[in-house]
């Protein structure tokens, strides 16, 4: 009777760890799914870094491009979004200089602390898009509003905040060196053509580099 109540006993063990093993093996493969799905999501795209000013009258023009094309697109595109331009700072950003003054610092502050304030690159696309587009700044808060986002950002620009979103800013910048505003990279690496063609049609540009990385599906018909 002893002997028979040890297999039971075995055999309730053996159920229990066969039942963990398969649970476990369950959630690692399950796992393994989220992250190959992630992964193949960020193989279909095209990392985008748009280096823009506040007040440049043609990072505004491009605005009217960006907003649809990356509505349209947004599943094959990453976008990274920097308001800096052609300015510099001085003692660690004590001072900021723009070109187009000190409105535009200010500017480009705010957006960094809007930007900032999301991981939706919707979102911040459609702030950036509404915000350049307005006469003025009097806009921000209808422009986060219609965006989705948090509009209160005043400590973000009085604070160590948004001094350190725009050094972050001028270190992108620095790593590309514009020659002109905006500029568009492509995949971290600019070039000078796809910048020539992005801002005549970026539309356009946007399906030659998809095709060219073969990342539009056969069944796919966005750039027809």
């Amino acid at each position: 009777m002893h002997k028979l109540g040890g297999i039971i006993v075995l055999i309730i063990l053996i159920i229990f760890l066969s039942w963990k093993c398969y649970r476990y093996n369950s959630l690692y493969l399950e796992l393994c799914r989220e992250i190959k799905e992630q992964v193949e999501i960020n193989n279909k795209q095209i990392h985008i870094t748009l280096l823009y000013e506040s007040l440049c009258p043609d990072s505004r023009q491009f605005m009217h491009q960006l907003g649809p094309v990356y509505e349209e697109f947004q599943d094959y595109i990453d976008i990274l979004l920097v308001p800096f331009g052609k300015s510099h700072s001085e003692r660690n950003g004590a001072i900021f200089h723009c070109q187009h003054g000190p409105p535009e610092c200010l500017g480009n502050r705010l957006q960094s602390c809007v930007i900032n304030s999301t991981g939706n690159q919707a979102a911040q696309v459609k702030f950036v898009v509404c915000q350049m587009l307005a006469p003025d700044y009097s806009r921000v808060d209808q422009c986060a509003r219609e965006a989705g986002l948090l509009s209160d950002v005043d400590h973000c620009l009085s604070s160590e905040t948004g001094t350190k979103l725009q050094l972050q800013a001028e270190l992108v910048t620095k790593q590309y060196r514009p020659s002109f505003v905006p500029t568009i990279v492509y995949n971290g690496v600019f070039d000078q053509q796809l910048q020539d063609h992005s801002l005549r049609d970026f539309r356009g540009t946007v399906c030659h580099v998809l095709r060219q990385q073969n990342l539009l599906p056969n069944s796919s018909a966005i750039c027809q």
